[in-house]
């Protein structure tokens, strides 16, 4: 899906999308948007920050972030408190115009690739303990629960508690998450893992599952325990 207010730059990425076999969905408003939303659940948005009936944030918040779609801010606002804030909200890269159709689209691919491709950490599900909370991590299905409720990680999330714990209990350096995560944009600051991760503690309840070790990194403080 791409969500974009301008006629020339939707018009061009879709069909600059068409041209490379996806599928898409154009929408120039977020009532459209919300309407498809209602008829089909794709594989990665691409959403502009001003739009003429809402804002991209607001909408990735209410309506993306909810139904676990991965998404991508395209946006002519480039200051860092706009990138922190779309990151925070769990995107998955933000890409300021102007831009190069031929890297949106290799961006696309590798967010596509690894949203499909998560490595599995053992045939069965992972089961852990702290204090009297228990955390299941199951691969297979891509399912966190804790307590036996689901908590829903965007991709970026999902990716930085995998990393951590398939390192069972080893720090990593922000550098070293952002290596196991692979995320695309150069842009990325050791303040942005930290929002990815900040979000991500906020979800699992306890900020004690992911432990930051200052002046080293994080790790993951979960006890193994038999499922």
């Amino acid at each position: 899906m791409v969500l974009e207010d301008s006629e020339s730059i939707l018009q061009s990425v879709e069909n600059y999308l068409r041209l490379n076999d996806y599928e898409v969905t154009a929408c120039s408003s977020c009532r459209d948007a919300e309407e498809k939303l209602d008829q089909l659940k794709p594989d990665l948005a691409i959403i502009d920050v001003s739009l003429p009936d809402g804002n991209g944030f607001f909408f990735a918040r209410e309506h993306l972030v909810s139904r676990s779609i991965p998404f991508v801010f395209l946006t002519s606002q480039n200051q860092e408190s706009d990138r922190i804030t779309g990151f925070e909200l769990g995107a998955l890269d933000y890409v300021v115009k102007p831009f190069s159709l031929k890297e949106l689209i290799l961006r696309i691919k590798a967010i596509l690739k690894r949203a499909a491709d998560h490595p599995d950490i053992s045939d069965h599900t992972n089961q852990w303990k702290l204090n009297d909370d228990i955390l299941q991590y199951d691969s297979r299905i891509h399912r966190i629960t804790i307590n036996a409720s689901d908590i829903h990680l965007t991709t970026t999330e999902w990716d930085i508690l995998s990393a951590l714990i398939q390192h069972d209990g080893a720090i990593l350096s922000r550098e070293q998450i952002q290596s196991n995560i692979h995320l695309l944009s150069t842009e990325l600051s050791p303040r942005t893992i930290d929002s990815h991760i900040k979000n991500l503690r906020n979800k699992l309840g306890n900020p004690e599952w992911v432990k930051a070790v200052r002046g080293f990194g994080f790790r993951f403080t979960g006890e193994a325990c038999l499922a």
